[in-house]
């Protein structure tokens, strides 16, 4: 009986190899099934909703509160001169309210009210107030954190002495920045520096021509 060569031996080990080679790399290259990838994309966390809504309100103090009466431009302080327990110059904004245009700007209502009271030494007492009215645009350049505003609308000058009052009614403008540092989820606090100025088309020796105040008001944003 003829004993098969080495060579032989070599060409027939060789011929099974080679199908088994392409059969290892064919089951490396499948793709994987539709279901896997869908799967994949099932898992991935959904973007995030833009914001639709703001509101907020805030507690603060006022610098730089003056009227004209006459031509003459009066600070609040010396229209409370020789009087006592004179307060702060406090501001309150009472709310601010904003709908989204479109992501990061908001339309909506700022309402702020500017106050200083003081006794004068026949004892009546002496109160000085700035309320305004205001239509604002606020704009968040990144959606939280820092923003502007900007707004006009109506203002009302009050001067009260014992119980004489006179209102003066007008326009005003707002120009405001700030900063919203979120808390947790929706819940900011905010802090903003606002300027305002007011326009009443009259004056006398108890009605203003004109005024102006300023504040930093620190407040609560509810931003979801």
């Amino acid at each position: 009986m003829k004993v098969p060569s080495l060579a032989a031996l070599l060409a027939l080990a060789a011929a099974f190899a080679v199908p088994a080679q392409g059969q290892t790399e064919g089951t490396a290259a499948t793709p994987a099934p539709p279901g896997d990838a869908k799967a994949a994309e099932t898992a991935a966390p959904p973007a995030e909703k833009p914001t639709k809504v703001f509101v907020g309100a805030g507690l603060g103090g006022g610098f730089g509160a003056r009227a004209k009466f006459n031509g003459r431009s009066v600070s609040f302080d010396d229209q409370l001169s020789s009087t006592t327990d004179k307060t702060p110059l406090v501001a309150v904004n009472v709310a601010n309210f904003g709908i989204a245009m479109r992501p990061g700007l908001y339309a909506g209502i700022d309402l702020t009210g500017f106050g200083q009271s003081a006794t004068a030494l026949n004892g009546d007492k002496r109160n000085l107030q700035i309320t305004n009215y205001f239509a604002a645009l606020t704009w968040f350049p990144w959606e939280s954190g820092l923003f502007f505003r900007g707004g006009a609308g109506l203002s009302q000058f009050l001067i009260t002495n014992g119980s004489t009052t006179e209102h003066s009614g007008g326009l005003g403008l707002l120009v405001a920045a700030g900063y919203a540092l979120q808390l947790t989820g929706a819940h900011h606090l905010s802090l903003t520096v606002e300027q305002t100025w007011q326009s009443y088309g009259g004056s006398s020796a108890t009605k203003p021509d004109s005024s102006q105040v300023g504040a930093v008001i620190l407040g609560y944003m509810w931003k979801p």
